[in-house]
C-alpha cells in the first residue's frame, strides 16, 4: 500500500518550501504551524512527508530516535535528504553509533576551547569592523559581515584555513544547498560533485597533515581525540571535518543574518543595548527564538506505524521537524509573533532538542554574541540605507540565508 492511500487526504497541503514565495513568507508559516496538529506536505515531484510545528511535538519527534530515525535511507529517490551528500555525519547517526561519535567529538567543543576561539573571532571580527569603516559609509551587514563569520572567524579562527583552502570549502558551502532541492532520482549537478571531490580531497591532506604536525586547533582535537582508548575511525573523522567544515559552519552565518534583521528594524530595542550591552546575550536568545537559521532540520524518517499529535504517521514516512516554529508556540512563548529583548526565552528549538540537540550550538552562539556587541560597541548610530527594507532568502530548502542587508555607519 502506498503512503498516499494510507493518509488522511483533509491533512495534506500543497506546499513548495524551497520557493521563493515561501522564504519571504517563511515566518508567517512558522506560527501556523506552531499552532496545527502535524501535516502533510507535497510539493512538486516530491513524495509527501510531515511536517511537525508545535512545540510538544517537534519535542516528541527530536527525542524518540527510536520510532523517528536520523539515519536516511541512501540511493536512488531519497538524494534530496542527503544534505552532505556522501559523508555520514553525527546528525545522521542514532543509538550507540551515535552516543559514541559525540561523546569524541564534544571536546572539540569544550568551554576551553570555546574561550579560546572567543579571543581569536573577537579580532577577526574587529578586523571586518576595520575594513568596513575603511571603506564606509555604506556597507552590507550581510555581504560584508554576517557572511564573513563562516569564512573568517570560523574558519581562521577553529582551522586555521589559509586563503587556497578556504576558496575550496567556501566554493562548496555555497553549491551544497542545491543538494536539497534535487528531485528523486535525479543526479547531483557536476559542479556540486565536483565541488565535494575537492573538498574530500582537501580534508585528507589537511587530516595527514595534524598526525605530522598537530597544531592547537579544531582538527587536531579530533584527530587526537580518545575516549577510554577509543578513538573517530578514519572515515569518522573524514566524514566530522568535511560536515562541519563543508557544511554546519554555515548556520552561524545564517543565524546571523536573523540576528542582524531584527535588530536594525527595532531601533528603540537597539538602542537599549547600546546602552547597556549586559542585556545582549539575553537578547540574543530572543533573536534566535523568532529569526533563527532555518525552518527545517536533518529530516527524520518513522521506522514504524505511529502518530504525532493526532495525526498517523505510517512507518516511512519522511518526518520534517521544524526547529524554528516551536519557536512561534504561543502555549510556551506568550505573544510570540512580538520581539521583546527582555523575554529571555528558555528551551528554545533553534538548535533542535535531545540526543541530536547541536553540538556546536555554545559555539554558535558566542560567534553571534561577539559580533554582534562588537558592532554596536564600533558603529552605534550604523542603520538600514532603506527603512522599508524587504528581505530576500536563499539558501538549501529549510534554510533562510538572508541574501543582503545594505546599511549605513551613520
Amino acid at each position: 500500500m502506498s503512503l498516499s492511500t494510507q493518509i488522511d487526504a483533509d491533512n495534506v497541503v500543497e506546499l513548495d518550501p524551497g520557493s521563493a514565495a515561501f522564504k519571504a513568507n517563511a515566518h508567517r508559516y512558522m506560527a501556523e504551524w506552531a499552532r496545527r496538529r502535524p501535516f502533510y506536505m507535497v510539493g512538486p515531484g516530491q513524495r509527501p512527508q510531515l511536517v511537525v510545528g508545535r512545540y510538544a511535538d517537534v519535542r516528541q519527534v527530536f527525542s524518540d530516535t527510536e520510532t523517528f530515525a536520523s539515519e536516511m535511507p541512501r540511493g536512488p529517490g531519497w538524494e534530496q535528504f542527503n544534505k552532505i551528500m556522501d559523508a555520514h555525519f553525527v546528525t545522521q547517526m542514532d543509538g550507540e553509533q551515535h552516543a559514541r561519535v559525540r561523546r569524541l567529538l564534544m571536546p572539540a567543543f569544550s568551554s576551553r576551547r570555546i574561550a579560546q576561539l572567543e579571543e581569536s573571532i573577537g579580532r577577526i571580527v574587529d578586523g571586518m569592523l576595520d575594513s568596513i569603516e575603511a571603506n564606509g559609509p555604506e556597507f552590507d551587514g550581510m555581504q560584508d559581515y554576517g557572511a564573513h563569520l563562516v569564512v573568517r572567524a570560523l574558519l581562521d579562527a577553529m582551522i586555521n584555513m589559509d586563503e587556497r583552502r578556504k576558496a575550496i570549502f567556501i566554493g562548496f558551502h555555497d553549491l551544497i544547498p542545491g543538494t536539497t532541492y534535487v528531485k528523486p532520482g535525479e543526479t547531483w549537478a557536476p559542479e556540486l560533485r565536483a565541488a565535494f571531490d575537492r573538498a574530500m580531497a582537501e580534508i585528507r591532506v589537511i587530516i595527514d597533515e595534524r598526525r605530522v604536525s598537530p597544531r592547537s586547533d579544531f582538527i587536531s582535537d579530533l584527530v587526537n581525540a580518545r575516549d577510554q582508548g577509543d578513538r573517530l575511525s578514519d572515515r569518522e573523522l573524514f566524514d566530522q571535518i568535511f560536515g562541519i567544515c563543508g557544511a554546519s559552519l554555515s548556520a552561524t552565518s545564517r543565524a546571523a543574518g536573523g540576528v542582524l534583521y531584527l535588530l536594525y528594524t527595532h531601533d528603540n530595542q537597539r538602542r537599549e543595548l547600546i546602552d547597556d550591552p549586559r542585556l545582549i546575550p539575553d537578547a540574543i536568545e530572543e533573536c534566535l527564538r523568532l529569526g533563527s537559521n532555518g525552518y527545517f532540520t536533518f529530516p527524520r524518517i518513522a521506522t514504524r506505524d505511529t502518530e504525532v499529535g493526532g495525526t498517523r504517521i505510517p512507518k516511512g514516512t519522511v518526518v520534517r521537524p521544524s526547529p524554528l516554529a516551536p519557536n512561534y508556540d504561543p502555549d510556551v512563548f506568550p505573544h510570540p509573533l512580538r520581539f521583546d529583548i527582555h523575554r529571555k526565552p528558555q528551551r528554545i528549538m533553534s538548535f533542535g532538542s535531545g540526543p541530536h540537540h547541536c553540538i556546536g550550538n555554545i559555539l554558535g552562539r558566542s560567534t553571534i554574541t561577539i559580533a554582534v556587541t562588537h558592532l554596536l560597541a564600533r558603529f552605534p548610530n550604523a542603520r538600514l540605507r532603506d527603512p522599508d527594507f524587504k528581505p530576500v532568502y536563499g539558501g538549501a530548502v529549510g534554510e533562510l540565508r538572508l541574501q543582503s542587508l545594505p546599511m549605513r555607519i551613520q
